[in-house]
């Protein structure tokens, strides 16, 4: 049987040092890697000058020629993939993403044996490989599975319905099939809605032993204005919300009256 092939694609923003870190670790990877394709979200760190100084036919650059935010990033990392590769999967993460060395091939070591998935991720850790969970990846098992996984029992992997875009992983049949990650959602949001789509059809797994460093600033949970400490980022939030009610609102009228009251009252909370 032919190995598998996977791009790796990665979203970059004026965080030139964390990238070179991504990037070190994302090449180091002990099996599968065929490219990496790294969406420049006009940085204006340095970070065009080194991708273009990088000597390896691996790295694929795409330079944006406006900030494409977050989502129209992975939007246009999927698209590459699609368009311009032959590799059998995709595997997406933002530029402060550490994976561990064997990450990858356990996502696709899993896909592999475990073909009717829809997607896999790895389990993110904040900081550092002994940190706490990074909160705001931290996916939800799905509903009347999870005790299943309290047995003796070893489960490689644990059934969720959604991921972030913090090494997440699937096959270029799930995106003929699902399409491109929503660019309108600019920020945040886009990465559980696109889960939720592939959910829909094939059901998403944590695998265990995969194992991915988020060095995110703070380590925060989702949508948690109330907490929030940089005031810098609180122009974000008015994404998330809007985004949580466009999903829910693919969901049912129910779920996105609920969605928008939650938000409206984190908010208020927040003028308090």
């Amino acid at each position: 049987m032919t190995e598998k092939k996977v791009a790796a694609a990665i979203v970059t923003y004026n965080r030139l040092e964390l990238l070179k870190e991504a990037l070190a670790a994302v090449l180091a990877q002990t099996k599968y890697l065929s490219h990496v394709i790294v969406i420049n979200n006009l940085s204006t760190d340095g970070t065009t000058e080194y991708l273009d100084s990088l000597d390896d036919e691996r790295v694929v650059v795409y330079h944006a020629t406006a900030n494409l935010g977050g989502a129209g990033g992975f939007n246009q990392a999927v698209r590459v993939f699609g368009e311009k590769l032959q590799d059998d999967f995709v595997w997406l993460m933002d530029d402060d993403t550490i994976p561990q060395p064997d990450a990858l091939a356990h996502l696709v070591d899993f896909m592999t044996e475990y073909p009717e998935a829809g997607f896999v991720n790895s389990q993110v850790r904040w900081g550092s490989i002994d940190g706490n969970p990074s909160w705001m990846n931290v996916t939800a098992p799905r509903a009347f599975t999870w005790q299943r996984y309290l047995t003796e029992t070893y489960e490689p992997a644990v059934e969720v319905v959604n991921a972030t875009f913090v090494s997440v992983l699937f096959s270029r049949e799930m995106v003929a099939m699902v399409g491109l990650p929503q660019k309108e959602y600019f920020i945040w949001g886009d990465d559980m809605e696109y889960t939720n789509r592939i959910a829909d059809i094939q059901r998403g797994y944590m695998v265990i032993k995969s194992i991915a460093v988020h060095k995110s600033k703070e380590n925060t949970k989702p949508g948690d204005i109330v907490v929030e400490k940089d005031e810098s980022r609180l122009w974000r939030y008015n994404f998330e919300y809007r985004n949580r009610i466009l999903t829910a609102r693919r969901i049912s009228k129910k779920e996105m009256t609920k969605v928008f009251l939650i938000a409206l009252a984190r908010d208020w909370r927040k003028t308090l």
